[in-house]
């Protein structure tokens, strides 16, 4: 994030907002990493924040932190980088002038940053948890404190301010789930595994009192506006009311059981809302603790909230949002997500808009009109592989759905989200097809000339691994993840099924043509690497490694040599004599592999698998890039038409776009 310097003018101070904007769109180039010239995809979005003011909306991604502003129509301000792993959490501050976000990581402890609420520069890394941070909070007092709650059983008070530690907080004697200030911000409220609500005095660091009740760990935690009582859920499935000056017991609220949730106060605290997972909502009256009323949602239900001035809430199951009157519970609109998934739900500061979020990104609609306002797109789930079009203009990544980009633009072009989970992708030779193997067993051909789907190819009995069309584009193979299916070859223009392989028992995971079509070579989940004969189906040759899986098989553009990837991630790249099947080389890698690819002259070529990716000289075996900048591992490399880019997509949800002539 650049600097701003800003001359003691009373005229620079009031347009301070829109020069932060302007900074911020002057940086955006900034967080490419080196030798990168594009980056598709935003990442997955884990959480959002808005600002309270209502100007800026945070969100969390597996590449850093999105900030948009939402007086510009939700315009692209920034992308805050420094996490080295996904971040999960993101929260401002109650004056917007800090923004906090965790990251977790599975194997090392957590980071926790804190940022410059209005310009993005870092202020502080927050070290001392050794295992994952649960729950974060800000004090709402403005004493610039900040806590967070760990699976290391202890809770942290921050500095704002200066990212010093106040205090450790202990006493639980298990994984610490949820934090929650009173609205005075004099006390902390927190619970977890050990069963217990604990009750902290802030100013001095100190425990005031503890209750249990629950048989099972406390997984929600919320005062009551006016801070006189407390609401927990516990994974026992029930719901109580403490008084929360004293510890009082106050009310246990149950229908019957059953596993709840969400449960939030009405904004005047004289009701409680529980939501289960079954769908239905209960209203309970928090002074008597007497059940009113019900409402059946849906099917299922994983959320809900009220609006910031509590006439409306809005609840979520897994394919909609649903927007409801406070007062009479009568439905008022219903949100059908993109993706049919719906991951996050809230509103804006001022009540006024409705969020939503699912894998392909932020959706917004007006609270009064139910009417759609814009999305931001983008986003996706873990891209598993990508492929160019044949004239080099379009990228195509799959993740949970298929995303075409344009490569001179870097825009999204369209999205398609076939019923079928698609498992792989590949264009015909002369572009005009697409066809992605599902995984329920189907092969699904698209036309791109208006994206339609032309026809549906069955005759595998598990789903697809592989695809691949034959080089002049009559063919099309595909292989399953079955140990009785071997490999299928379609005529492209009929989609009749002209013959299936036999000899294979093992589940073929890849596949390629050799360059003059008349040899197809797989790759399989036993070590073995097999030739065979496309005009007879005979299987001419097999290499046996010394590999488990073989994870992909490429062929140089002369046919001469094989290169393949496999799970010994000590061995490299393997380059094979294609006539004799004898081992040539090894390409030397420090970290594992699991994809490859062959330039278009043959010269050189790329790989990777856990995150860094690699171009060697094929000659000499000496390496020539290394680069680095995905979060998460590598799950595909592929070259553009030219050579002159190198296209890598991860498990971080995103593409890069390498410069390969420098």
């Amino acid at each position: 994030m650049k600097n701003i310097f800003l001359p003691t003018v009373p005229l620079i101070l009031m347009l301070l907002p829109w020069m932060s904007v302007s900074f911020a769109e002057n940086h955006i180039p900034d967080y490419l990493p080196d030798g990168a010239i594009a980056r598709f995809g935003k990442g997955f979005p884990f959480d959002f924040s808005y600002a309270s003011d209502g100007t800026k909306l945070a969100v969390a991604s597996t590449i850093g932190i999105w900030i948009y502003d939402t007086r510009a129509g939700y315009e692209e301000l920034d992308l805050l980088t420094g996490h080295t792993y996904y971040v999960n959490r993101v929260i401002f501050s109650p004056d917007n002038k800090t923004l906090a976000s965790v990251s977790n990581h599975w194997n090392d402890p957590p980071i926790f940053r804190l940022w410059d609420g209005f310009t993005g520069i870092p202020k502080a890394t927050l070290r001392g948890h050794t295992s994952n941070i649960n729950s974060i909070a800000f004090n709402p007092d403005g004493s610039q404190t900040i806590a967070s709650a760990s699976n290391d059983g202890t809770i942290r008070l921050w500095d704002e301010v200066t990212g010093d530690l106040k205090t450790i907080l202990i006493g639980h004697t298990g994984q610490v789930k949820v934090l929650a200030f009173s609205p005075d911000g004099r006390r902390l409220a927190s619970a977890g595994s050990d069963e217990t609500i604990r009750f902290w005095d802030v100013a001095i660091g100190e425990p005031l009192f503890t209750f249990a009740g629950h048989a099972h760990s406390v997984n929600s935690l919320i005062y009551s506006p006016d801070g006189e009582q407390i609401a927990s859920r516990g994974g026992d499935d029930n719901v109580c009311l403490w008084n929360a000056n004293t510890g009082e017991f106050l009310h246990l609220l149950s229908d019957q059981p059953k596993e709840v949730a969400s449960i939030e106060f009405s904004k005047d605290g004289e009701t409680l809302a529980t939501a289960y997972y079954d769908g239905t909502i209960q209203f309970w009256n928090t002074r008597t603790g007497e059940y009113l009323n019900s409402i059946n949602v849906s099917t299922e239900l994983y959320s809900m909230h009220y609006s910031p001035d509590g006439s409306t809430f809005v609840c979520d199951d897994n394919n909609a949002i649903h927007l409801y009157d406070a007062n009479t519970l009568n439905l008022l609109h219903t949100f059908k997500m993109p993706s049919g998934g719906v991951m996050d739900i809230g509103y804006s500061p001022d009540g006024k808009t409705l969020v939503g979020s699912d894998s392909f990104g932020l959706h917004f609609w007006d609270v009064h009109t139910g009417q759609s306002l814009q999305s931001i797109t983008g986003y996706s789930e873990v891209i598993h592989a990508i492929t160019y079009s044949p004239d080099g203009r379009t990228l195509v990544s799959l993740a949970d759905g298929l995303y075409f980009w344009d490569i001179e633009t870097e825009k999204l072009l369209r999205t398609l989200a076939p019923e079928s989970s698609v498992s792989s992708i590949a264009f015909s030779p002369n572009g005009e097809t697409l066809a992605c193997g599902t995984r329920d067993n189907t092969i699904l051909l698209w036309n791109t000339s208006d994206w339609q789907q032309r026809t549906t190819l069955e005759g595998h009995i598990e789903g697809v691994s592989s695809v691949v069309f034959s080089p002049d584009g009559q063919i099309l193979a595909s292989s399953s993840w079955s140990h009785h299916d071997s490999i299928h070859l379609w005529d492209v223009h009929t989609g009749e099924l002209i013959r299936t392989f036999v000899g294979e028992t093992s589940s073929i995971l890849t596949l390629v043509f050799s360059p003059d079509g008349k040899m197809l070579t797989s790759g399989s989940d036993d070590g073995a690497i097999g030739f065979w004969h496309v005009a007879t189906g005979e299987l001419l040759k097999t290499v046996e490694t010394d590999a488990d899986t073989i994870y992909t098989v490429t062929y140089s553009p002369d046919g001469k040599t094989l290169a393949s990837t496999d799970d010994h991630n000590d061995k490299g790249i393997r380059l094979w004599d294609v006539d004799s099947g004898e081992l040539l080389k090894v390409m030397a890698t420090d970290t594992w592999v699991n994809t490859v690819v062959y330039s278009p002259d043959g010269r050189t070529l790329a790989g990777g698998g856990s995150g860094e990716v690699y171009v060697w000289d094929v000659a000499t075996g000496e390496r020539l890039k290394t680069f680095t900048g995905h979060i998460d591992s590598t799950a595909s490399v592929v070259y553009s038409p030219s050579g002159r880019t190198l296209a890598s997509a991860s498990r971080d949800s995103t593409v890069i776009l390498w410069d390969l002539t420098k």
